[in-house]
């Protein structure tokens, strides 16, 4: 009888360990091995042809060297500045227009904006591709009509206007997903707090200004670092926007749309195949993430800290 006791015991303290034993398994598998693998690959000279030779920190220490790195770090804070700015904005208009109870079909409203968010890259690029084209593209034809320009711009030929379409397809295909956050946390305001507002005779402007903005400062904090952390991960749009068009050329016109995640694909599954320097690309890019998102973070939070 005794034996029989300890042994449901002992099965009852196993269980727990049971029953969460398939996320470790699957969180060890696919993602705490292969976040350990790269770290190793990293430390060695490894192309397709043969096998893994250690290296120690060379492949680190010629990342530092690479002015293509560099690049695609530039690339980034350049699309950071264009793609925040503007997704952040009409994120935060939409959502509060959609939530002042006034517009008709919000539903179908919030299921539109969302649509972008759902849209498959491929298709993504493939669209824009034709817009922005320079000979027949929708985009250079209405510019034409309307009178802002008098000959074709080359979109998806130039530097800059480039990086312009890179910017312009992000914020389309992410500001759905924004303003779903942003939707989130308005639908969590107190109610009273704007009926408190509006009795002290404050404008709807006034009621945004001081309490939904304000109440807003966590999801905006989220909102801002999740959207720094996507711009350090562009390659989709890039990708499928200049090599879906028939470009040959790593990164767009003259690189300028070379992203870090780009650089990695390039180096890994291009003509080089170096999986080891790509893997040192992969952790250098991580750990400029971390600095650059605590910096972040420490500073939009330091008001409230203090």
């Amino acid at each position: 009888m005794s034996g029989s006791m300890s042994r449901a015991a002992k099965e009852r303290r196993i269980a727990p360990y049971v029953f969460i034993s398939p996320f470790f398994l699957i969180f060890g598998a696919f993602s705490l091995f292969p976040i350990l693998f790269t770290l190793y690959i990293s430390l060695t000279d490894w192309s397709l042809g043969g096998a893994p030779q250690f290296i120690g920190f060379g492949n680190y220490a010629e990342v530092l060297q690479d002015s293509r790195f560099y690049d695609a770090l530039f690339n980034t804070v350049l699309f950071m500045i264009m793609i925040i700015p503007p997704q952040i904005i009409i994120a935060l208009f939409i959502s509060v227009l959609l939530t002042n109870g006034r517009v008709p079909l919000v539903g179908t409203f919030r299921l539109v904006n969302f649509l972008p968010y759902i849209t498959t890259s491929v298709a993504v690029g493939l669209i824009f591709g034709i817009l922005f084209d320079w000979n027949f593209g929708s985009v250079n034809v209405l510019l034409a009509k309307i009178g802002l320009i008098k000959e074709n711009v080359n979109w998806l030929g130039q530097p800059w206007p480039s990086r312009i379409v890179v910017s312009l397809v992000t914020v389309w295909k992410y500001f759905g997903y924004t303003a779903v956050m942003f939707l989130v946390g308005i639908s969590g305001i107190s109610r009273q707090l704007y009926e408190a507002a509006d009795l002290d005779g404050a404008s709807k402007m006034q009621q945004f200004r001081f309490v939904t903005l304000p109440m807003l400062r966590p999801v905006m904090v989220f909102v801002i670092l999740t959207t720094m952390i996507g711009c350090f991960q562009i390659f989709d749009e890039p990708y499928m926007l200049f090599t879906g068009m028939g470009a040959s050329v790593v990164g767009g016109p003259e690189g300028a749309a070379l992203t870090g995640t780009w650089l990695i694909y390039d180096n890994v599954f291009g003509s080089l195949s170096r999986f080891g320097y790509g893997s040192a690309i992969a952790y250098v890019l991580f750990l400029f993430i971390s600095m650059v998102s605590f910096v972040t973070f420490r500073l939009m939070n330091k008001g409230e800290d203090a």
